[in-house]
């Protein structure tokens, strides 16, 4: 039949293949001959429109024939009917306005709206539950939404690609894949080509952490791209392309190899199982596709999916929340490094409790665990320069008691070098850059070992011309780590006592429980009992002097004992001297490193001929330098020696320079000190996925560790392999500490972790952080693969956390991989980027920016953790706006004394705790698809909900970006110029009605709805409509955060409240809001209703009362907006003065329009009170 004559083929281009393959059928299909290419429907004609019948497997192996596309039975079960016409063309008006706004005064609290929401995702069923959802299914080699009049979501789908029926739940397709070139560990196929508009990808830039990256075509998408969001056409609909786990086997997306003509829209899927001896031709569930005209519906659904398939992660509105979100909480970090102490822990808590500032929440960074590196890294370059040369006897004990004396003067010149570098946060050398800075004089390292094998060394009195020999003959030798910058300030206690301390210890971990390993407090002091193990501790002392040579029995004093002290004397002071020089040529010859690294290998890209040559000499002619320095500047291969606390630990005042070994730990009474003292409800200790960044000392003697691992625990090295795409956006895990030194695998990380988490929580610790959970992956390439490693470490972890910490207190880290994220199945938190880093003024902007997108992706599984800022600091108010809006938990790192309380008082309330929104905080509908960073243009907004208002944060982080070829933050704009944006009120999503493509829908509702915005920066009250925008203009570097309420209207009376204007989120203050109308109560005129003198209010027959109670938590200034001036206004029952206690302000309220609208804003002054509850009753009267 002829085609009509405004109809046309399809020809090349997105869409054309399912068009050409239904006309060669003899089948008519058209596309629209609009300006929007990347939007096209496909018609049936006259219903000639037969799908192809297929042939697709699902997850079981079977085989089951495609269903037409109008079947419901091709998604697995039935399916909500949506009529004909989902386009917006055809969509039908919405009831009138008068019925809108009819419906939304039987509204309850948002919050309940949301969970309403939530609730109805989680509904079981594999139909779409959301009027928003678009319904897809696999068409003629095309996935297509039949409801919108076939629309192409992705075209021209690889000829192994089937759908898998089976697993396609709630309106989504998951394709499956077969491989063309037979068994294979990793497989590239181009899966299809995509049929967008614009494009926002969560994609990894690092091992450990991804960010987002916008899109105008497919050719630039980023590797290991694990996230997907696709805006087929402006406003909507929205497409979501979700890589999965299956198997052994994890999926990304990247960009074509080849950049063809026509070809944009396509999309590379990769299939990788992270170890070459892992194979595999066939993936029934490799990638998960979704349509809805709500991006965040779609998220959410998509990625919950996506998980339950992946590896099992619930959805984060079933999993419980950590009370610890609620509370404002201080980590070591930053303050400390992995000095940390006991000590510190007091200095921190008591500098902020000082300032009024009383945290709820302790973070124990890196620094609280015994752990060591490999005993041919514990030897000094004097104690091997002595092996080589047969070195033995007074010589090599002298070179020995010196050996401090090298590690501390090159650790002294690489601090200074490292302080005067630029600082390349979020690089390799940038990780390390922190700690090189640290080093030094005032933070010296200590011996290496921290596992007890130390031998003691007393110190040599010169004054009394008394000599003291040595009575450990076979001390091989020890020397400094900068990585755990502690020094062992004073003498250890004698060697018999170190060694019953030591049988103490192993006598404990012989009473263990059914895992084997571990011990619990009680234990621990019984067993030293039975040993007759002293445990008696020594005061910290002052910096040491460098030990003597040699320890002799005191003798009488003779002109030859006499002469024999002084050339001993001589000759330590002169080896003395030696290895100080020595030391500073070895800190000179480092910092020339440094300096070749940071400006030459590192900017390098991937695959040069600069990264490939420093790879190859790291594994080679470098390694055993390259493993010096990682073990002298960092911790990166250090391994878990003991699941029990170090000598830092083992009473209230250890300090920095307590005997890490040589003093038994006593973590329990810290913590319960720390808790008494200040305050503290919950404490968490930090620890890596594999136990320690290299992972567990293996207790077999041949084994690198020398045996000095964890009784109870096997644990074997191995090596890791990044797979090619880790190695495209980090070339440098090439040489990362785990390739070079490797990871100290546990055969059963159950053990592991049972041991360490029941003594933790026989110690009083609440909860964890754990942190190198992508390391898992990475060193899968050697056990199995990376998916199959990360599953038993995610789901052993999960259990112990379940079974030791009540409240599921742990919060995830360095967790960005699909293979970690997809097994956290009960967990609730995991940090939202990258490191806040302090040093780097560059990381600032972008960190915020990673931590809203990131969000949209993380969000549907977990609550985002926007990671520690400080509070004094040129940032700090940009980061505490970002930090109020996010729904995560509020925490600082600052250094002892050095804090901002103006800026920590408007975030903190007196007890501790927090006004935190309730919702992972998620930029606004029309941020999703702009560069925020890059183009100069756009602000960014979050938007997030309280418990009865909403809150958008408006954020100028224009001028630097995360550079993914330079790989390291990078300022591209000096001086970004003042930007300005819209903020309305249905930016707030949650206040937005149900989206389904009709705009003419949308806009009756809105236009039925009044919100009030209130301006925290400006103080600017606005009365607006949902779709009508205040403006905001910030500068460079600036923040302002808005709270946006609902105008609710009952007899002629109109409130909205909107909260404390002394906090960030004084919209969290209000708790709660209700009204009444009607009589008053015979109380009401006693309380209240004195006559004002015309003898209008006097009584209560002749008038009504419309009462709006307000529960608010917090104190200062509450501003509400009101229709009129009330005619009373009580807190907590009692009757207010007006212009004392409270004011009423007319005529300040701006309509959308910019004219002056009704009403204006009352302000009450909210006392301090013991609870920090108030209840505000604003009372307007009228007369019958």
């Amino acid at each position: 039949m002829p085609l009509p004559a405004n109809w046309v083929v399809a020809g090349r281009g997105i869409g054309s293949g399912l068009a050409n393959r239904c006309h060669r059928r003899g089948e008519v299909t058209s596309t629209w001959t609009s300006s929007a290419p990347f939007f096209r429907s496909r018609l049936s004609v006259l219903g000639q429109y037969k799908p192809q019948q297929a042939s697709l497997s699902t997850s079981r192996g079977k085989s089951a024939p495609l269903q037409p596309p109008s079947t419901p039975a091709a998604l697995g079960g039935s399916r909500e009917s949506m009529g004909s016409g989902r386009g917006p063309e055809s969509k039908q008006a919405v009831a009138a306005p008068s019925a809108a706004a009819a419906a939304i005064e039987g509204r309850g609290s948002l919050l309940q709206q949301i969970a309403q929401q939530q609730q109805q995702r989680q509904v079981s069923g594999t139909g779409p539950v959301s009027p928003s959802a678009i319904h897809l299914t696999v068409a003629s080699g095309a996935v297509v939404a039949p409801e919108l009049e076939y629309t192409v979501v992705l075209d021209m789908l690889h000829k192994n690609a089937v759908a898998n029926v089976e697993a396609s739940m709630r309106g989504g397709v998951v394709l499956g894949l077969t491989s063309p070139a037979g068994p294979t560990a990793t497989l590239d196929v181009v899966i299809g080509q995509l049929n967008f508009k614009r494009l926002l990808a969560c994609a990894r830039n690092k091992l450990w952490w991804m960010t987002p990256e916008w899109r105008g075509d497919t050719w630039a998408l980023p590797p290991e791209t694990q996230f997907l969001l696709a805006e087929m056409r402006e406003g909507g609909p929205y497409a979501i392309l979700l890589p999965l786990i299956d198997g052994d086997f994890r999926a990304t997306l990247r960009a074509p190899a080849k950049r063809a003509e026509g070809a944009n829209g396509e999309v590379v899927l990769r299939l990788e199982s992270g170890s070459p001896d892992v194979t595999g031709t066939r993936w029934p569930s490799a990638m998960y596709v979704g349509a809805s005209w709500d991006p965040y519906e779609l998220i959410d659904r998509g990625v919950a999916a996506a998980a339950a398939m992946s590896g099992g992660a619930r959805p984060r509105s079933t999993k419980q929340m950590p009370p610890s979100l609620d509370g404002f909480g201080w980590c070591t970090w930053d303050a400390f490094y992995s000095t940390v102490s006991a000590r510190g822990l007091a200095e921190g808590l008591a500098a902020l409790e000082a300032g009024g500032v009383s945290p709820q929440l302790l973070i124990i960074d890196d620094g609280w665990q015994m752990t060591d590196v490999d005993p041919p890294m514990r030897k000094t370059p004097a104690a091997d320069l002595a092996d080589k040369l047969h070195v033995e006897g007074e010589p090599r004990r002298l070179l020995e008691a010196t050996q401090d004396e090298f590690f501390y003067e090159s650790q002294e010149v690489m601090a200074d070098a490292a302080a005067h570098m630029p600082q390349a946060a979020g690089t390799t050398l940038g990780t390390v850059m922190p700690t090189l800075a640290n080093l030094g004089p005032q933070h010296n390292a200590p011996l290496h070992s921290h596992s007890g094998s130390v031998a003691s060394l007393d110190t040599l009195d010169l004054t009394n011309n008394n000599t003291i020999a040595s009575q450990s003959q076979d001390n091989t030798g020890t020397r400094p780590t900068g990585g755990q910058r502690q020094q062992q300030d004073r003498p250890a206690a004698p060697s018999s006592t170190a060694g019953m301390a030591t049988r103490a210890q192993h006598a404990g971990a012989s009473a263990v429980e059914s895992s084997g390993v571990g011990v619990s407090i009680t234990e621990a002091v019984r067993a030293r009992e039975a040993a007759g193990a002293s445990t008696t501790t020594q005061e910290p002392a002052v910096p040491p002097v460098a030990p003597a040579p040699a320890q002799l029995a005191v003798r009488p004093a003779t002109a030859e004992s006499e002469l024999a002290a002084k050339n001993a004397a001589t000759a330590f002071w002169l080896v003395r001297a030696s290895q100080k020089v020595a030391g500073w040529f070895m800190g000179i010859a480092t910092a020339g490193f440094l300096i070749f690294y940071q400006w030459v290998v590192e900017p390098a890209p991937p695959n040069s001929l600069a990264v490939r040559a420093f790879a190859a000499a790291a594994k080679g002619l470098l390694k055993p330098a390259m493993l010096s320095f990682y073990a002298t500047a960092s911790d990166f291969t250090r391994r878990l020696t003991s699941v029990r606390a170090n000598g830092k630990f083992s009473h209230p005042d250890a300090g920095p320079d307590t005997d890490w070994a040589g003093v038994p730990e006593a973590l329990g009474t810290v913590v319960a000190h720390i808790k008494r003292k200040f305050g503290v409800r919950y404490i968490y200790c930090w620890h890596g996925l594999p136990g320690y960044w290299a992972g567990v000392m293996p207790t077999d003697h041949d084994e690198l560790g020398g045996g000095a691992g964890i009784p109870g625990l096997e644990s074997h090295i191995r090596f890791a392999s990044p797979t090619q795409g880790v190695l495209e956006i980090e070339p440098s895990m090439a040489w990362n500490p785990a390739v070079l030194a490797g990871i100290g695998v546990v055969a059963d990380p159950n053990r592991l972790y049972n041991a360490m988490h029941r003594y933790l929580h026989d110690s009083g610790v609440d909860g964890v952080k754990v942190d190198c959970q992508a390391g898992v992956g990475l060193i899968g390439s050697a056990m199995g693969g990376g998916a199959a490693l990360s599953a038993m470490y995610q789901g052993a972890l999960e259990a112990s956390v379940a079974h030791h910490f009540v409240g599921n207190h742990v919060i995830n880290c360095m967790c960005h991989s699909t293979e970690n994220l997809y097994r956290m199945t009960a967990t609730a938190v995991a940090r939202a980027s990258d490191d806040f880093y302090p040093r780097d003024p560059a990381s600032s902007h972008p960190h915020i920016a990673a931590c809203a997108y990131n969000s949209l992706f993380l969000g549907a599984l977990l609550q985002p953790d926007w990671d520690m800022f400080h509070s004094k600091h040129p940032a700090a108010k940009l980061h505490a706006a970002a930090r109020a809006v996010s729904g995560g938990p509020v925490y600082v790192s600052d250094k002892p004394g050095e804090h901002d309380f103006a800026l920590l008082h408007s975030l903190v309330l007196p007890d501790g705790s927090v006004l935190r929104a309730s919702l992972p905080g998620r930029p606004t509908r029309d941020c999703l698809f702009v560069d925020v960073l890059r183009d100069g243009k756009s602000l960014l907004k979050v938007w997030n909900a309280n418990s009865v208002t909403g809150v958008v944060g408006v954020f100028h982080l224009q001028g630097s970006s995360w550079d993914r070829v330079r790989r390291k933050f990078h300022v591209h704009d000096k001086a970004p110029r003042r930007l300005s944006t819209e903020v309305r009120p249905y930016d707030v999503d949650a206040f937005r009605p149900p989206s389904n493509g009709s705009a003419a829908a949308e806009a009756a509702v809105a236009a039925s709805e009044q919100f009030a915005v209130y301006s925290r920066a400006g103080g600017v009250l606005s009365l607006l409509h949902g779709n009508e925008g205040v403006k905001v203009s910030l500068p460079s570097a600036e923040a302002d955060v808005l709270t946006v309420s609902r105008v609710t209207r009952v007899g002629g009376n109109a409130f909205a409240p909107l909260g404390l204007t002394n906090m960030v989120n004084g919209g969290g203050a209000v708790r709660a809001v209700s009204h009444t109308f009607g009589l008053p109560a015979p109380a009401s005129s006693v309380s209240g209703g004195a006559s004002n003198g015309n003898g209008r209010h006097g009584g209560v027959v002749a008038t009504r009362e419309c009462v709006f109670t307000m529960t608010v938590r917090g104190y200062g200034e509450l501003v509400s907006y009101c229709g009129r001036e009330p005619d009373l206004v009580l807190l907590n029952g009692a009757r207010l003065q007006p212009e004392v206690s409270y004011t009423y302000s007319p005529g300040v309220v701006a309509a959308g329009s910019g004219a002056a609208a009704e009403g204006g804003r009352l302000r009450v002054d909210l006392p301090r009170v013991s609870d920090l509850e108030n209840e505000v009753q604003v009372v307007f009267r009228s007369f019958e």
